[in-house]
């Protein structure tokens, strides 16, 4: 079991890394850095916007769903349309910050185990019904009975038991104290009353959803479209008498069913669906185009090169510093991928709240990198450096092991090499079959491996640094050190987010002198809308259509 997991972990990084970004937008779309605007200045508008305004139709796009129960769901389309009907009872902010929705408040016990989550009042569901703890225990209940074929069954690894305590509070039993608990209550609520007495796996209300969202389902045609109408009485519309407009501005949407990126992707050219992602190679097609907009994000997609810790050369600190100067992660960027990554040490994501800095730990610096190598023994020989391990005269000879079918790393592991080289320092680079790989990470069979992770909504990054993931988790390096293994622990018990983030900055400084894993970058994402729209676009990892009931359509 522990290698099929494993297995499945190495797919999705590979496939998710296969669709990275490596081109230039800013270039191609012949925009300034930093003002993804800057094409709608000068005069190009042929609608004249007046501000907001009810109005309407944003056409999307999606695969053939297999349910519309976004809890169910298996497709990825419909788990992220599903914020425009269903709502959940936290939201990840940009920041990764856990803001209120559903939820009005929340408070953790003094020992971390027991969250109790308080719900917002005058919420009611689709049909009119109110809406209650009682839904978000069946939800959890659900979730939990649908074992794997949930997307949200994660979320729930480390809940014990949940329970509506009266109609208004939630609570959750934790196995062991998480304090970014309320990051996981982001799984969609379903209404308990609609889905009574039914299969849930099987009803056909799966596919004439209920929510207490912004928008109402109002029909699904196979093969076609899935149609939804704006909620005139929805919870947070804004509407207080003030405002003559609630949100959502835009009155309908409309899901266009396609079966092949590049049907979607001409039917964007030729517009007849609104907002799109791009992957590099269609980003040429927009070349020119004065009718959209562009918006980029960091994805959840890190990529790092893990150190084999028990091989006899990188268990010296000093060798696996040396190569963190040696190594330039801007030459990398510029070269392979212009704009489109971001440079980090740990797989947390940049200028966010508990990592709320980009700044590198280890800039390039050769002469250093040598002097590291000298100051520990290590001898010049040649241009690279030697030095006598157990009795044998040893060159700083290593291999790194790179997946085959990844073009991307590919480049980037030449770069390295040449990099590493200027130090003194001798790198063969090893194409494999992903099996193989996999097989040589389990075994630990081998030096340095160029890999890849995605990260999760939660800025935990136990999986890779905790000594209990040696051998079952993705800490494939073999770390261990105790300090870190109790700031990880103090972490998920702290509830002050000060103290959280002193923790963290503290625990990074341990982990960035051991440097059992040398971070790289994280990937762009790339969303590009048709200029008709107008509104706030603040696509994030954790929400492509954040403040979608802000878009609106201006009257032609």
């Amino acid at each position: 079991m522990k290698k099929r997991a494993l297995l499945v972990i190495v797919i999705v990084i590979i496939s998710s890394v296969l669709s990275a970004c490596n081109i230039d937008l800013n270039s191609i779309l012949g925009e300034e850095e930093n003002d993804d605007y800057g094409f709608l200045k000068g005069g190009m508008d042929d609608v004249l916007d007046t501000g907001p305004v009810k109005n309407g139709v944003l056409n999307l796009f999606s695969t053939n769903p297999d349910t519309l129960n976004p809890i169910l769901t298996a497709n990825a389309y419909v788990k992220e349309y599903s914020c425009f009907v269903f709502e959940s009872l936290v939201r990840v902010d940009e920041n990764q910050k856990a803001v209120p929705l559903l939820a009005e408040s929340w408070e953790g016990s003094d020992d971390g185990l027991v969250w109790t989550f308080y719900l917002k009042e005058n919420i009611y569901w689709h049909d009119g019904i109110p809406f209650s703890a009682e839904d978000v225990e069946f939800t959890a209940n659900t979730i939990m009975n649908t074992g794997a074929n949930s997307p949200y069954k994660a979320h729930f690894e480390n809940i014990e038991s949940f329970l509506a305590q009266d109609s208004r509070t939630f609570k959750v039993l934790l196995k062991s104290p998480n304090s970014f608990t309320p990051e996981l209550m982001t799984f969609p609520i379903i209404p308990k009353h609609y889905f009574l007495g039914e299969d849930i796996s099987t009803t056909p209300k799966n596919n004439s959803p209920i929510g207490t969202g912004p928008y109402k389902f109002s029909e699904y045609r196979e093969n076609e479209y899935i149609r939804l109408m704006a909620n005139e009485n929805w919870w947070n519309s804004g509407d207080d008498g003030e405002n003559e407009t609630g949100l959502p501005y835009i009155e309908e949407i409309n899901i266009k069913i396609y079966d092949r990126n590049q049907s979607v992707i001409n039917a964007f050219q030729s517009q007849e669906v609104d907002v799109i992602t791009a992957d590099r190679t269609s980003w040429v097609g927009y070349s020119g185009r004065t009718d959209i907009i562009l918006k980029k994000h960091v994805s959840n997609e890190f990529e790092f090169i893990a150190f084999n810790l028990s091989n006899k050369i990188l268990k010296e600190k000093e060798v696996r510093t040396a190569i963190a100067y040696a190594i330039d992660r801007g030459q990398i960027i510029s070269s392979i991928m212009p704009g489109e990554a971001v440079a980090s040490d740990l797989p947390v994501i940049p200028d966010t709240w508990l990592n709320d800095t980009n700044v590198i730990s280890y800039e390039r610096d050769v002469e250093k990198a040598k002097q590291i190598l000298v100051d520990s023994g290590w001898k010049d020989n040649n241009g690279i450096f030697y030095k006598r391990i157990n009795g044998i005269n040893t060159p700083l000879a290593l291999e790194l092991m790179v997946n085959d079918d990844n073009e991307v790393r590919m480049a980037a592991a030449d770069i390295i090499k040449e990099q590493l080289k200027e130090a003194g320092i001798d790198i063969k680079i090893t194409k494999v079959k992903w099996e193989e790989e996999l097989d040589k990470v389990q075994t630990g069979k081998y030096d340095m491996v160029f890999i890849g992770c995605t990260v999760m909504s939660i800025p935990d990054i136990s999986f890779l640094y905790s000594s209990a993931e040696i051998g079952t988790g993705l800490n494939v390096s073999g770390y261990s050190n105790e300090e870190v293994d109790r700031y990880l622990s103090l972490i998920l018990k702290e509830k002050d987010p000060s103290m959280k983030k002193a923790y963290f900055i503290n625990m990074k400084e341990i982990i960035n002198k051991d440097l059992p894993y040398l971070g790289l970058y994280f990937y762009n994402d790339v969303v590009i809308y048709n200029k008709r729209l107008r509104g706030e676009f603040n696509p994030s990892i954790w929400g492509r259509y954040y403040d979608f009931t802000k878009w609106y359509i201006p009257v032609e």
